[in-house]
C-alpha cells in the first residue's frame, strides 16, 4: 500500500528540519533548503506512485537500523515509507559499464520529490541513495548541483580524480556541476540522503 500524503510530507519535512538543525551554513546545505522550500508540497500536488522494489533493497534494513544510530529522526522518516517508494536505477549503469558483476544487484534510489516520486518537483530531486557493501561507485558527472547526507558510516568518496577519504555517518558532500566524483563502500551497505537543486534533467554519466 503507498503512503499517504500526510505520511510523505511528514518524512520529507523531518529531512529538512533535521538537515537544517545539523547542517545549516555548510556548503550546499542553504540551497538545498531553500529550493526544497519552494516545492509545491500540497495535497493537490501529491500522486501516489507504483511502489517498486529492487535487489538492493534487501539491504534496507541493516542500512537503516545503523542509521537509527547517527540520524535516528531521518532513519524513522525513511522507514516509514522506504516500501511505498519506487526504487528505480540510472539507465545508464551496468554490471559491464561499472565493471563490477552484481552491481545493479546492490544500488537503488527512489525519489521523494522528482519525476517518479510522489512530488513531481520544479526541477529539483530529494531522495534516498543505497549501495551494497564492498562497491565501487564509479568517476561520474552529472550538470546539477547534488548534495548528499551519509547516514551511514564506512564509505570513501573522492572528486576530481583525488584520492578517496572516509566520510562518517552525519556529514553531507556537495558537488558542484560537472564536477567528476566516485564513491566507495565498505563491509556494509550506505544509506544517504541525495538532492539536485537544478538542471535535473539529464542523468548522471559515467566518466569516459
Amino acid at each position: 500500500m503507498s503512503a499517504d500524503h500526510r505520511e510523505i510530507t511528514w518524512a520529507i519535512g523531518t529531512i529538512g528540519a533535521s538537515l537544517a538543525g545539523r547542517h545549516a551554513g555548510v556548503p550546499g546545505v542553504d540551497e538545498v533548503l531553500s529550493r526544497l522550500d519552494q516545492q509545491d508540497l500540497s495535497a493537490t500536488a501529491f500522486r501516489h506512485v507504483k511502489p517498486t522494489r529492487l535487489a538492493g533493497c534487501r539491504h534496507l534494513p541493516e542500512a537503516v537500523g545503523e542509521a537509527a544510530m547517527n540520524v535516528a529522526e531521518v532513519a524513522a522518516a525513511i522507514a516509514t515509507v522506504e516500501d511505498s517508494l519506487n526504487w528505480r536505477q540510472n539507465p545508464n549503469y551496468s554490471d559491464s559499464a561499472m565493471g563490477q558483476p552484481g552491481y545493479m544487484q546492490n544500488y537503488a534510489y527512489a525519489e521523494l520529490i522528482g519525476p517518479t516520486g510522489p512530488f513531481a518537483g520544479d526541477d529539483f530531486l530529494l531522495g534516498v541513495f543505497l549501495l551494497g557493501p564492498g562497491i565501487h561507485y564509479l568517476d561520474h558527472r552529472h550538470a546539477a548541483p547534488e548534495l548528499y547526507w551519509v547516514l551511514t558510516g564506512g564509505s570513501e568518496w573522492r572528486r576530481d580524480g583525488a584520492r578517496f577519504a572516509g566520510h562518517c555517518a552525519g556529514e553531507t558532500i556537495w558537488h558542484d556541476p560537472w564536477v567528476s566524483h566516485a564513491t566507495r563502500t565498505g563491509n556494509g551497505p550506505m544509506l544517504a540522503v541525495y538532492a539536485w537543486t537544478c538542471d535535473t534533467h539529464d542523468f548522471a554519466r559515467l566518466d569516459s
